[in-house]
């Protein structure tokens, strides 16, 4: 077997090899293809993995390319983790927002919204060559806006296997197994929403329901709130338990607010740790110990309550980014039934969804085989949102296909972070202007 990691230059690239490694006999692997178009990273990344490799003593090929079609050629799965712009681009895409007292939010908000115009033309392309080349292969993609990538690619691409997948859902079933001393795959999380906006409705262990224990635990847990900045009131009142991006809607003032008066944004902060990460790599003569040590800075993140788990539950850095793409890979390649929460075609999950919209749920994964279990009845309060956002996300996807400035404005209009048309427009225009290099040319 062969895999091809699409933006092989990027610092979660060394995680996502040592863990395919790890599955090496499992799953007949050869070779991974790692390729880039940023030539100095791709060859820095090689350093810490060519370190790793000798630890490991691996016989899997290592290979290097700028060229895709080399790299995807003959691999039965492609991983898309691609930033068009890189940490540059990001920056703006929160900044831009701010600038206006709106929160940027880079994946949902009008940051994600920034980031995914840029994205989808270059992410289209690599599915044309991916389908000319070889369209057999499993495309599994990282790349962010996730769900409103995969969507694109569901809707306008040639492909028919695709999946895309986010370590968010699987982090909470690692914290939820933690705290009920249980294993992982004895826990099943009914959870339903799209990427990064999702709620967990039932916790299931052998065949019964624990979540009304879990949230009455909840309202007995010191800190809580600190750790994971929902108040147990919250939780209490929706009786549900919220993906940890959720908390920019729930809380949109608030975060706006502590954005504002930041010193630096997210994006400005991992820009700076990139930058030392790959300043260090040219020097350093231990560079796998160099590479774990930005790890662990990057990982304490508030939103992941990386800093917290990490001291009190063990986890490895960067394990849920890492196994969610095992598992997907390990299903898809083998014959035990997997269930993973993916970004998928909704087909009859969801109701209230279309066929083809792509939905974050739990799926069974088995041999080649993809299908999202049902979600059964969504509550109406979220069911009306996740549509309104589902339909920003179609609006979004039409515009960039047909360059139209004008269906860019109503999507960003219908953005649950914007509050008027008339800041929808000066956003997007701001966004044209700053980004100009990276956006496509729109006509009205």
């Amino acid at each position: 077997m062969k895999i091809s990691i699409l933006g092989g230059g990027g610092t979660r690239t060394p995680l996502l090899v040592k863990g395919f490694l790890t599955m090496e006999e499992k799953l007949g692997l050869e070779e991974i293809s790692l390729m880039d178009i940023d030539e100095e990273r791709l060859l820095l990344i090689k350093k810490v993995l060519d370190e790793i490799s000798r630890e490991t003593g691996e016989k899997v090929r290592l290979t290097y390319t700028l060229d895709i079609k080399a790299s995807i050629d003959n691999a039965s799965f492609v991983v898309c983790a691609i930033r068009v712009g890189g940490e540059k681009l990001r920056i703006l895409d929160e900044k831009i927002p701010l600038s206006f007292n709106v929160l940027g939010q880079e994946t949902m908000g009008p940051g994600g919204f920034a980031m995914a115009v840029r994205t989808i033309p270059v992410v289209l392309k690599i599915a044309d060559q991916l389908n000319e080349v070889n369209p057999e292969a499993w495309l599994i993609n990282f790349t962010n806006p996730s769900g409103i990538i995969t969507q694109s690619l569901v809707s306008h691409s040639p492909l028919k296997k695709v999946v895309g997948i986010c370590d968010a859902p699987s982090y909470l079933q690692k914290v939820i197994a933690y705290f009920m001393n249980k294993k992982e795959e004895d826990i099943f999380l009914d959870y339903f929403g799209l990427n990064h906006f999702g709620w967990i409705k039932g916790v299931y262990v052998d065949g019964k329901d624990l979540l009304p224990s879990i949230l009455n635990l909840i309202t007995k847990t010191p800190d809580f709130e600190k750790i994971t900045r929902f108040p147990p009131d919250l939780l209490t009142l929706i009786k549900m338990l919220p993906n940890p991006y959720l908390y920019y809607y729930y809380f949109k003032n608030e975060a706006t607010k502590n954005l504002i008066m930041a010193e630096k944004t997210r994006g400005e902060i991992i820009k700076e740790m990139n930058d030392e990460l790959f300043s260090s790599l040219k020097e350093s003569k231990i560079p796998l110990l160099t590479y774990n040590n930005y790890i662990s800075m990057r990982e304490s993140s508030p939103i992941t309550m990386a800093e917290f788990f990490n001291e009190n539950m063990s986890f490895a850095e960067g394990e849920g980014y890492v196994d969610v793409a095992l598992k997907v890979i390990e299903g898809l390649s083998g014959s035990e039934n997997k269930s993973v929460i993916i970004n998928t075609k909704n087909l009859t999950a969801s109701p209230g969804f279309n066929e083809d919209d792509v939905v974050e749920v739990p799926s069974i994964i088995r041999n080649g085989f993809v299908r999202p279990i049902s979600t059964g009845n969504i509550p109406s309060e979220c069911l009306n949102i996740l549509k309104q956002l589902k339909t920003y996300e179609h609006l979004l996807i039409e515009g960039v296909t047909t360059s139209s400035y004008n269906t860019l404005l109503y999507a960003l209009t219908l953005n649950l972070w914007i509050p008027s048309y008339n800041l929808a427009r000066k956003i997007l225009d701001s966004f044209i202007e700053e980004e100009k290099d990276y956006f496509p040319d729109l006509t009205k």
